[in-house]
């Protein structure tokens, strides 16, 4: 039965892989945890979808049983000029999923282990009070001592609790899932199965042509601001025109011929840890994966940061609900780090774009580095 208002141990609004990884660890410690997502699961996501052996560890999941969608791949390449750069590895250093697959999973999982899910319920408001922090939905409201936020980056306890600064860096992206199946991917590319990356000239983005099983994931992402994003600006115009010459160069060499049809496009943004970073925990609240602004600075890779983050949360409320916020913040700052730019990330900003471009190509064209600093510094490969 479901527990009263006031009955909770806590909270959590958001399903993804942030919000699962919560319930299902404070769960299966024991709590009492309450899950709520405006989204019927399974719901559709569009994501590149890579999830690294670390989080398969985090999850306790082996990924040789993992009953879906799954394409481990040891090896990855970036085009930049023109020029196709690739980079093996002698494991596999990470894995392909799709998302909507993937989500349903581990929310099902957190179900079993003792959460209570309620998907389909959207949430109107978030109110801190001296009773708790209560959530408030479309005809109901809950209490618990904590809650945490996984809702992504438009998070209603992220936008109530949180302090969201106007100049926080912002992701957008577009792209499109597509089931294409295996046999025809085979022909369309002779990478099958392994993530292709584009570099954008001026290196404020990247495109990607990453083929998973049966399907087939495209989409572009570059980085904006919050401002820009609210106001439909600059970085909606800029996404668009990186978008259309992506899409005609993967049709130009054969990787999107003409009677291949793609479902269609959608938009999504977040906010990566670059500058003003949002603040992840306070009283009565905790923030995880892109509720909390962690997705990684160059890659913008948010499965990993979402997971890690989530166990963290869980952890810090397990060990000491009362002061989980400042437990949680300081292993927030460890893993991830202030968000501030030390010494090295001070220069760096201060250079001018042009030095900083060549530096990027760089260390794109020369393989160690490469290899240590985009795909397992920048992506979190092994």
């Amino acid at each position: 039965m479901t527990p009263t208002t006031g009955a909770w141990d806590a909270i959590v609004v958001g399903g993804g892989p942030g919000g699962s990884a919560v319930a299902w660890r404070l769960a299966r410690g024991g709590a009492r945890v309450l899950v709520i997502d405006a989204a019927r699961f399974p719901r559709p996501k569009l994501c590149a979808g890579w999830v690294t052996p670390a989080v398969w560890r985090a999850l306790e999941i082996d990924p040789a049983r993992y009953p879906l969608t799954i394409q481990p791949f040891s090896d990855a390449t970036i085009e930049l000029d023109g020029e196709v750069l690739e980079t093996s590895w002698d494991r596999i250093v990470s894995y392909g999923i799709i998302r909507r697959e993937f989500d349903e999973h581990l929310l099902r999982r957190a179900e079993q282990s003792g959460a209570v899910i309620r998907d389909g319920v959207r949430v109107t408001g978030v109110v801190r009070g001296a009773g708790g922090v209560r959530v408030d939905t479309d005809g109901e409201s809950f209490t618990a001592p904590i809650v945490v936020g996984a809702g992504g980056h438009h998070c209603p306890v992220a936008r109530a609790l949180g302090e969201i600064a106007d100049g926080e860096a912002v992701v957008v992206t577009r792209e499109s899932e597509t089931r294409v199946g295996t046999d025809l991917l085979r022909e369309l590319t002779k990478r099958c199965g392994t993530p292709e990356l584009f570099a954008e000239p001026d290196f404020r983005g990247y495109g990607w042509y990453f083929t998973k099983g049966d399907f087939l994931n495209v989409g572009i992402g570059c980085l904006g601001d919050g401002k820009d994003l609210r106001t439909g600006g600059g970085s909606g115009r800029d996404l668009h025109r990186r978008f259309d010459a992506m899409m005609a160069r993967l049709r130009a060499d054969g990787r999107l011929p003409a009677g291949l049809e793609l479902e269609p496009f959608r938009g999504h943004a977040y906010a990566v840890r670059i500058d003003h970073p949002r603040r992840a925990a306070g009283d009565g609240f905790l923030l995880v994966g892109d509720a909390a602004g962690l997705a990684r600075g160059v890659s913008g890779e948010g499965i990993g940061p979402a997971v890690e983050s989530g166990v963290l949360a869980a952890d810090a409320i397990l060990e000491a609900n009362s002061s989980a916020a400042t437990r949680y913040a300081v292993a927030i700052a460890a893993r991830f780090g202030s968000g501030r730019p030390g010494v090295a990330g001070r220069l760096l900003g201060g250079l001018p774009h042009a030095v900083t471009e060549t530096l990027a190509r760089t260390i794109c064209r020369a393989p160690w580095l490469r290899r240590r600093l985009v795909f397992e510094g920048a992506f979190g490969m092994e």
